[in-house]
């Protein structure tokens, strides 16, 4: 995470909300803006969902469009930010319960990929994610990656805050569950092979 000026991420805000009452006005030229400014986080976002370079870009095209659609019905109480990302949350939400084919999608995730080399510590990642729910995912990433406080996640996803942080907590024992059996599985496949039992 780099380092923020004072007042600087306030100043960013206002000049998004600027942006959006131009486009609100009919300067509809004006979201090209938005879309620059929130492209990659949602394109982040939406992949580590997904797994599909494919499906991300169709996806991050969606939910601006439908922001862009659904516009007026942004009000200031919330952040801008947080409000597109509780669209692309449902919006995701719905992919998923159509395609219901989670497993499917990461075998073919891995076969539409180009071959190049993947860290050690990037295939942990990938693994580690594909062993949480897509629930779980979500919560992590806004949580850890984008870094929003459980009370926005809650906003975003429309869960109580004490349950988004009850779930971030399962969630991250979970996750050290697994890392250990994976410690204890590999020790042990070393310790095999160095004639040790």
């Amino acid at each position: 995470m780099q380092p923020t000026i004072p007042g600087e991420a306030e100043g960013k805000r206002e000049a998004i909300e600027t942006i959006i009452e131009q486009v609100k006005a009919g300067e509809k030229q004006a979201y090209q803006a938005i879309i620059i400014q929130f492209e990659r986080q949602m394109y982040t976002y939406c992949y580590y969902i997904l797994k599909n370079h494919a499906e991300t870009e169709d996806a991050v095209q969606d939910i601006f469009i439908r922001a862009y659609e659904n516009l007026h019905q942004y009000k200031r109480q919330v952040s801008f930010s947080a409000w597109l990302y509780k669209m692309a949350y449902h919006h995701l939400i719905n992919i998923k319960k159509k395609q219901s084919r989670f497993l499917n999608l990461i075998q073919h995730y891995k076969e539409q990929q180009p071959v190049m080399q993947i860290s050690q510590h990037e295939s942990v990642v990938y693994e580690l994610l594909t062993y949480l729910t897509a629930e779980e995912r979500h919560i992590l990433l806004l949580k850890a990656v984008e870094q929003y406080t459980f009370d926005e996640i809650s906003d975003i996803m429309g869960l109580k805050s004490a349950t988004v942080r009850k779930k971030y907590e399962r969630l991250r024992q979970k996750l050290m569950e697994r890392i250990s059996q994976k410690g204890e599985v590999a020790r042990g496949t070393i310790a095999e092979t160095n004639g040790i039992h």
